[in-house]
């Protein structure tokens, strides 16, 4: 009897242990969730701080565009905050960022604060003023709808059809896209796997988005792309699916 008693206690101590550690973890994962918000608040402040301050006499034509982001604020906290993006239709609205540590963003905020969210970035290999063939844009799946999650929505029946438009932006410009695409993809690195510099390897790159063959895929019909064309693909993941991307592309329109 003492030593069954003895091997339950044993047990009962095990399950507690346990029990706490999980505890721990949950805990942890909701104040970095916590964490996220909060930068991305802030974040948003920025942008509606600067468009309270536009008064009609600055809303008229000028020759450079005006830009409804205070850059100037964000970069005093963290000078690598080089761009924004708008999806409208979708809770994307942040800022982008990049810096040479190419994994440092997947788990900090824009105010480099350590946070599982992490936050929208670009990798060193992408230049800064969207001069490239394809800028790649990296962004989690949160389960709470932020960062990138949106993305899958337009996997969804008509959803592409009636949000396409995609807005980029920077200290200097706005550039105005259109969703062409949403495709279930490998996880190869792309920038690694395609030299966009090549004619060839542009136009292989927007043929493999037309070849994959997974079910979900979503395409437009009202837009053409060309190599000779600029773009941008949002890269976020696909749930559990670990050796699969999924790549939201879009093509440059307008430049103002």
């Amino acid at each position: 009897m003492k030593e069954k008693k003895r091997v339950r206690l044993i047990v009962i101590a095990v399950l507690l242990v346990i029990a706490a550690v999980c505890m721990l973890a949950a805990a942890n994962y909701f104040r970095n969730e916590l964490k996220a918000k909060e930068a991305e608040d802030k974040a948003k402040q920025k942008v509606e701080q600067v468009e309270v301050d536009i008064t009609k006499e600055e809303k008229e034509e000028k020759p450079a565009p005006e830009i409804p982001i205070d850059f100037a604020s964000l970069q005093q906290t963290n000078p690598e905050v080089y761009a924004w993006i708008n999806v409208p239709g979708t809770r994307i609205d942040y800022p982008i960022l990049q810096t040479e540590d190419d994994e440092y963003y997947l788990n900090h905020t824009w105010e480099k604060q350590e946070a599982v969210a992490g936050s929208i970035y670009t990798q060193k290999y992408n230049s800064k003023d969207f001069s490239d063939y394809n800028t790649v844009i990296y962004g989690h799946e949160m389960r709470d709808g932020t960062m990138f999650k949106d993305l899958h929505r337009y996997l969804e029946d008509g959803f592409m059809e009636q949000n396409q438009d995609v807005t980029i932006y920077t200290p200097e410009h706005i550039y105005k896209y259109k969703i062409f695409s949403a495709v279930i993809y490998d996880d190869r690195h792309l920038l690694y796997a395609y030299d966009f510099n090549n004619a060839e390897d542009r136009a292989a790159f927007l043929q493999s988005l037309k070849d994959s063959r997974d079910m979900r895929n979503v395409y437009a019909d009202n837009i053409q792309v060309t190599p000779e064309d600029k773009i941008i693909t949002m890269s976020t993941c696909v749930g559990s699916e670990e050796t699969h991307r999924l790549l939201v592309n879009a093509v440059l329109v307008e430049t103002q």
